[in-house]
């Protein structure tokens, strides 16, 4: 970039990394040179990260940055920023989607060859060349040994860091006194976030808990060692009590989680991810009896086991609105209605996503009838067995109106007693008109229900996936050019055994605004492919 204006804009950005207004500043820089989609894009960023999850613009953020994202990889060339010693930046294509607030979101550094104490200091001087460039102040630091990290924190650059994140080649007893020096470094005193890619325990914890992190939001462990003693030293931290976001995946202990709900009140913290956990349902019991979480608003709880009364437990719980669930890949056999929809925070829900639960028809159904659900917006219950009941349900529920996506994508053994017959219905009922996102992949849709997906009721959509949903060229074609889908920026074909249909898309007036088309596992003839390979986002 050798505008002058520009340059000055973004030396500003850089100066002051935490201020959004010289980003807001260079976003409207971007609007009047020719670059909406970019200053659009930095501008949701911003917004995005200044929102908590439980504001209700949020599925909406959400939902606009995920569009940008895939408009700008494929019709921006991101820049790709070098610097010595080992430290890299995502950049071109990768610049988009590991972005925050505008801009590269990790300085990242692999350390597995380059050992011993002067390659620190080479990362060190590294850093402070970042810092010169970028506004990123996120350094992911991967295998290190204990005595390497000892001679990082002695750089003083890391005083401009507001987040790290540590792997070490030599946890177990390193992890000790990992957590000791960590704890000690006075460079660290400003750090927002603190992730730690080794196994923490008790000790560490206690270690841990003395650190001065005044203005530490977000803390991540590899939480399988923590003990109910390490649980309560970190409790003992002001850092620990002022957190907004806790993520203790895979493995916690049991009686662990039993010490973490009989905390006192965490008032701050509106995230807590527990993936790739099974607690017992007592645990579960215990949870949703405790007061810790006052203003838990986002629940992760994906890959983990919530079968067998733990997800009745979770329904009982309350003392907060929740308004993020992730239950994906439980286990969660919801085969009654009643569950979740007695809930007491069900009514503030603004996303589910309850998909890999290998829920049946009944379950679907009682999920998709949920008179509760009217600040729903985003709702998943993918490689589920929709079945024509749950068809009917998701139609026949005026609370799920203003929904914004909807994924019902399946496998081939989840559509037992659906046929093109019964989508076809459900797409002439179907009335959201908000609907931005709509995944019908795997489903037996079928042409002529394709079709209907052209009537102007289908106007909002930007992202359908339709792979492997049986297809025709002569629906395809029609789909493809009809004014209603004008404004998809992503359109998902594969596997459904195409051959010309696709072809208008090799003329840029047809879905103008198209970033991402899939449709590789179709039969396309060579020319046909040769000509869709021109154009950009186009994935043969």
């Amino acid at each position: 970039m050798t505008d002058p204006d520009a340059d000055a804009l973004l030396r500003a950005i850089v100066r002051h990394p935490d201020e959004d207004t010289p980003r807001l500043a260079y976003a409207d820089w971007l609007q009047e040179n020719g670059r909406p989609e970019e200053a659009e894009f930095l501008r949701v960023q911003c917004w995005l990260a200044a929102a908590e999850p439980g504001e209700p613009e949020y599925p909406e953020l959400v939902d606009r940055d995920e569009e940008l994202r895939l408009w700008l990889t494929t019709h921006v060339a991101g820049p790709r920023p070098t610097f010595p010693g080992g430290l890299s930046v995502e950049g071109g294509s990768h610049w988009w989607w590991l972005s925050h607030r505008g801009f590269p979101r990790f300085l990242h550094y692999a350390g597995i060859e380059r050992p011993g104490a002067k390659a620190m200091r080479t990362l060190g001087a590294a850093v402070g060349r970042a810092f010169e460039a970028l506004p990123t102040r996120w350094l992911v630091v991967n295998y290190v040994t204990v005595a390497q990290l000892a001679a990082l924190l002695k750089q003083p650059v890391l005083a401009g860091l507001s987040h790290l994140t540590l792997h070490l080649t030599d946890s177990g007893e390193g992890a000790d006194e990992a957590a000791r020096l960590l704890a000690k470094c006075r460079h660290l005193r400003n750090l927002r976030g603190l992730s730690l890619a080794f196994g923490v325990g008790d000790a560490a914890c206690a270690a841990l808990a003395a650190a001065p992190w005044e203005g530490l939001e977000w803390f991540k462990a590899d939480c399988h060692p923590i003990g109910p003693a390490g649980i309560r030293a970190l409790a003992g931290a002001g850092w620990f009590r002022r957190l907004r976001e806790l993520i203790l995946p895979n493995g916690l202990p049991d009686e662990t989680f039993d010490e973490l709900v009989r905390l006192p009140p965490l008032t701050r913290l509106h995230t807590l991810d527990l993936s790739m956990n099974s607690f017992p349902e007592a645990s579960w019991q215990g949870f949703a009896r405790t007061r810790t979480f006052p203003a838990l608003a986002r629940l992760w709880l994906r890959d983990g086991d919530m079968s067998g009364g733990r997800l009745e437990a979770l329904a009982g719980a309350g003392g907060f609105e929740l308004r993020i669930l992730d239950l994906s890949g439980t286990g969660c056999h919801i085969d009654r209605s009643g569950t979740i929809a007695a809930a007491s925070w069900a009514k503030s829900l603004r996303v589910l996503d309850l998909s890999l639960n290998a829920l049946g028809p009944a379950g679907v159904k009682a999920i998709a009838a949920n008179q509760k659900f009217r600040a729903l917006r985003h709702l998943s219950l993918a490689d589920n067995a929709l079945g024509p009941t749950g068809l009917t349900a998701l139609v026949g529920n005026p609370a799920l109106r203003k929904l914004r996506a909807l994924d019902i994508g399946g496998a081939p053994h989840d559509n037992r007693g659906l046929s093109p017959a019964h989508f076809e219905r459900f797409l002439t009922r179907l009335d959201m008109p908000d609907l931005r996102h709509l995944d019908l992949s795997g489903r037996p849709v079928g042409s002529k229900a394709a079709r209907r997906l052209t009537d102007p009721r289908f106007g909002s959509l930007t992202r359908l996936c339709l792979k492997g949903c049986r297809l025709t060229d002569a629906a395809v074609s029609a789909l493809v050019t009809a004014p209603a889908l004008a404004n998809l920026i992503q359109l998902e074909l594969s596997d459904n055994r195409l051959t010309t249909g696709p072809e208008r898309l090799t003329d840029r007036s047809v879905l103008p605004r198209l970033a991402s088309c899939t449709l590789s596992g179709n039969p396309l003839p060579p020319a046909v492919t040769r000509k869709l390979r021109r154009r950009p986002g186009v994935r043969v």
